[in-house]
């Protein structure tokens, strides 16, 4: 009972992942505070990513695509309106090319709506962009861009366009960074977490497994979504033994709070409040705390969580 307690106790401090005592293994550094911003520094944060627009529209405006690239992760991905991918700089500057290639005389015109920081080495970029040329049209779209800081410069690492009227994806790309396939391995076992879009880009849905002594122990499913009658994200999680719960999700300074609630499938409740905070695009802290399941009290859990790199094919 008590190995059941635990396991469920990871389902609730994860949540969003699936942590327990007895699985994950508790970071043994704490990471630093960010300051009040979140970023310290925000202002001059703040400038550099404006700095990064401003030179990528120079370098639009010059048709210069290998200038639009490197303003671009190596790794970076751009994502059109019906998903079609292009990811590595080298393919997107093959992209910006083909533009130029094809509206020789085009220029565009950008408008920053908003600049959002998550965590010490994120930033979400939101905003609406006017192309044009003498011989067509203005095109006007809207886009959000995930900027990442890595070795003290700002870079574009997701650029997404978006429909011209709000949806719950737009909602969304705020969790967007989450879409992949993410790991904590220790001693104790491993946690799985595979995220993906669904149903027209209205929710984001991850699978989670918990793997201990060479075989899967728990599986959940939990969907994410913007919720238009509170106007707050939520989530709904079910594990495959029958139990189920909810979580509503408050944006922070660093990242994420999130409040779950969930019932097991003897009819027991449990419940646990846990910190999200990335600090890159490709890893993140989950932080536990107040973890009730039944009548015990867990301890609270902190785990560093990396993206899992893609599988050779």
């Amino acid at each position: 009972m008590k190995n059941r307690t635990r396991t469920m106790g990871l389902w609730l401090g994860l949540n969003l992942f699936a942590w327990s005592n007895g699985v994950v293994a508790v970071a043994q550094e704490t990471p630093k505070t960010p300051t009040k911003t979140g970023v310290a520094g925000h202002d001059k944060h703040e400038a550099a990513i404006r700095e990064s627009v401003a030179a990528f529209v120079k370098a639009y405006n010059a048709h210069d695509a290998k200038a639009v690239a490197e303003l671009f992760l190596s790794e970076a991905q751009v994502v059109n309106e019906d998903d079609s991918t292009i990811q590595g700089r080298a393919n997107i500057e093959s992209l910006f090319a083909g533009v130029f290639e094809e509206s020789p005389q085009s220029k565009i015109e950008v408008s920053i709506e908003s600049i959002r920081f998550i965590g010490t080495a994120l930033a979400i970029e939101t905003g609406s962009t006017t192309t044009s040329s003498p011989v067509e049209p203005p095109e006007r779209g809207r886009y959000s861009v995930l900027h990442v800081l890595r070795d003290g410069k700002w870079s574009m690492g997701l650029v997404r366009d978006m429909p011209t009227e709000p949806t719950h994806r737009e909602h969304l790309q705020s969790l967007a960074w989450l879409v992949g396939d993410w790991i904590d391995e220790s001693r104790e076992g491993v946690v799985k977490t595979s995220c993906r879009w669904a149903d027209n880009n209205s929710f984001l849905l991850q699978e989670i497994t918990v793997r201990q002594a060479g075989r899967d122990t728990m599986k959940v499913t939990q969907r994410i979504g913007w919720d238009p009658l509170t106007k707050r994200f939520k989530s709904w999680m079910f594990d495959a033994e029958g139990g189920y719960g909810e979580s509503t999700w408050t944006a922070t300074e660093t990242g994420w709070l999130i409040k779950a609630t969930s019932v097991r499938a003897d009819g027991s409740t449990a419940s646990a409040t846990n910190h999200i905070e990335p600090t890159g695009l490709d890893r993140y802290v989950f932080r536990s705390v107040d973890r009730v399941v039944g009548n015990e009290v867990l301890q609270p859990v902190e785990v560093h969580v990396v993206r899992q790199p893609p599988q050779p094919k």
